[in-house]
């Protein structure tokens, strides 16, 4: 992509040079991806997700015509520092906060209140119905990382409760060197005595912060990295495969260059319509402009020659200028015979002897000087 001739331009030194119009993009794609993996877009969306911010921070400022491999590789690098910064330090631990404390009523529990201990945490919960043969069980698990608005933790924990008529109860020992996630969950036992969860009890969980005696910036740094690494890693994996088959599609358009298949670059195209221009056509499909080009590429074509009046390339077989419109008359040839009479012709033959050009009424090849009769002409 070409910028206008008298553009402004912003010099970057060693990453290059920008137009505003690049500058801007590539910020852009900053910023958007920024915040979709902020907001927990990526982690989310696992994947999916990942791939759609890595494709927004490389492929818009590429569609801008932004190629200074230097200043994409600072883009990425900038991003992870800049997401994992902002994650961490902001993101993670707010996300943290406002998931600690006891849980609230569902449509099973209510009253559920966590009591901390130097052991670990102390459960109470009052059941909201008596839904037959069941069991109450306490749920947990370690937190590795918190990235953004996801905590990467399972649940492998399962503690049976106590039950006595409504009243739920029971204690949970903890490491307070861990940080953990945990929530109530109610099975009962199927017609086939199989215990299934019961409805989505499950999803009422809580960070057990009270239990914990570590820094949640560190974990929030840590999950806030990790995640942000991921899209970096798909980035440059984007990047490196774009440059892999640019490479491979410039030497394809040098070959086809050097065969005369195709105009080098910035004259492929017409200079009116901006439509794709192959070699050997003197106006445009498009519009029907003429074709200039410089003299150096003019032998590239063949059967063409050069109209008398503007110097304009000309197919062999044409009957008027392409570009100032002249009118070619067809070459006409002149005979003399032995006699001394001449004759002019437009028709032109082959020898028969060595297949050279004569014109249709010579009795004898100027080449070779084979003689013709007249039924041979």
């Amino acid at each position: 992509m070409k910028d206008d001739a008298g553009a402004k331009t912003i010099d970057l030194k060693w990453f290059g040079t920008l137009s505003p119009k690049q500058m801007f993009g590539v910020l852009a794609a900053f910023m958007v991806a920024l915040v979709l993996t902020l907001f927990g877009f990526g982690v989310s969306c696992y994947c999916f997700g990942m791939l759609i911010i890595a494709v927004i921070l490389y492929m818009l400022p590429r569609l801008l015509g932004v190629e200074n491999l230097r200043l994409m590789i600072l883009v990425g690098v900038a991003f992870l520092l800049s997401a994992t910064l902002i994650g961490g330090l902001a993101m993670a631990p707010g996300f943290i906060e406002s998931n600690q404390g006891n849980p609230s009523d569902n449509d099973y529990f209510a009253g559920v209140e966590y009591t901390y201990t130097d052991s670990g945490i102390e459960v109470t919960a009052t059941l909201k119905e008596d839904i037959g043969p069941h069991t109450v069980y306490f749920e947990y698990g370690e937190v590795k990382g918190v990235s953004f608005t996801i905590a990467n933790a399972v649940f492998d924990n399962k503690v049976p409760m106590d039950v006595t008529g409504s009243s739920v109860s029971g204690s949970i020992s903890l490491d307070r060197d861990k940080l953990y996630l945990g929530h109530l969950t109610m099975t009962r036992t199927d017609d086939s005595g199989e215990e299934v969860v019961n409805g989505d009890s499950n999803t009422y969980w809580k960070f057990l912060t009270g239990a914990y005696d570590g820094d949640f910036v560190y974990m929030s740094l840590f999950g806030c990295f990790m995640g942000t690494l991921y899209i970096v890693i798909i980035f440059f994996m984007i990047m490196i495969f774009s440059q892999i088959m640019r490479g491979r599609m410039e030497k394809t358009r040098e070959k086809m260059e050097r065969e005369g298949r195709l105009y080098p670059k910035g004259y492929g195209r017409c200079d009116k319509c901006g439509a794709t221009v192959l070699p050997g056509e003197v106006n445009c499909r498009k519009c029907g402009a003429y074709i200039d080009r410089p003299d150096e590429m003019k032998p590239r074509k063949k059967d063409f020659f050069e109209c008398s009046e503007c110097g304009a390339e000309v197919p062999k077989d044409a009957v008027k200028c392409p570009k100032c419109g002249a009118a070619f008359d067809e070459e006409e040839f002149e005979v003399t015979h032995a006699d001394g009479t001449t004759e002019t012709t437009k028709e032109i033959s082959e020898c028969s002897e060595c297949g050279a050009e004569v014109p249709d009424k010579a009795t004898f090849c100027p080449k070779c000087g084979a003689t013709f009769d007249e039924d041979e002409q």
